[in-house]
């Protein structure tokens, strides 16, 4: 390693990289947990098995921002989800509804229009 301020992450095909501690800590409290762990150990190194090389190379570029990607882009669907992995983006599966239903009754919305009922003009 470079520096003690970096880490090494271990793709699943085996590809090393190096990567800043502190940055990967603020990314995500995935990173942070890991990281937590394996503070006393002289080398701290992250096993990413189910991502391959590029894949967490992407990310670590992301998390620089050295590159950009809409990960909403139905094309970039395996970079969501190593991203939601990671923690770097939220989790897609929330349920929103539940939210939505209380948030609308406290400002006395009615968002149920066209759910089952005719709209009458």
């Amino acid at each position: 390693m470079e520096k003690s301020t970096d880490c090494v992450i271990v793709a699943g095909d085996g590809k090393r990289l190096v990567a800043d501690k502190r940055m990967l800590a603020d990314s995500s409290t995935f990173f942070r947990d890991i990281l937590s762990t394996l503070c006393h150990l002289e080398e701290q190194v992250i096993q990413l098995p189910s991502l391959d090389g590029k894949m967490v190379e992407l990310l670590i570029q992301i998390i620089k921002g050295e590159a950009c990607v809409d990960v909403w882009a139905v094309e970039n669907k395996h970079v969501l989800e190593a991203a939601e992995f990671v923690g770097i983006v939220p989790q897609s599966n929330i349920d929103f509804s539940d939210f939505m239903e209380e948030f609308s009754l406290d400002q006395e919305w009615d968002l149920s229009f066209g759910r089952g009922r005719r709209n009458q003009a």
